[in-house]
């Protein structure tokens, strides 16, 4: 198993989500914040099982409910989530993040 770490900005579209989803109906959020929890843990046990994106990245689909991917990076001791991000923003945005403080060793 390799833990997480994942990016400030990656966080905060996570926090964006829930409270998006929340507004529209209660618990929603919630529901969506799960679900990334459980794709997360799955991307930890098993940081090759999904697809390759490009430049070293992987791209793990959140869910069927929710029109999220979450975009990673693995290192020997651990993986580096760059962007947890929904599929209609332009689809590479993300992609000029680099590695914080601490996250790349």
């Amino acid at each position: 198993m390799k833990p997480a770490r994942l990016h400030s900005l990656a966080q905060a579209e996570i926090v964006r989500a829930v409270a998006f989803y929340n507004d529209a109906r209660a618990g929603l959020g919630d529901e969506f914040a799960d679900e990334v929890a459980a794709a997360i843990a799955r991307i930890e046990r098993h940081p090759k099982a999904a697809p390759p994106y490009r430049n070293g990245y992987r791209k793990c689909v959140v869910g069927k409910r929710f029109p999220y991917a979450i975009f990673y990076y693995e290192y020997d001791a651990h993986v580096w989530v760059a962007s947890v991000y929904h599929s209609s923003r332009e689809p590479d945005a993300w992609t000029d993040r680099t590695p914080e403080t601490g996250d790349s060793n």
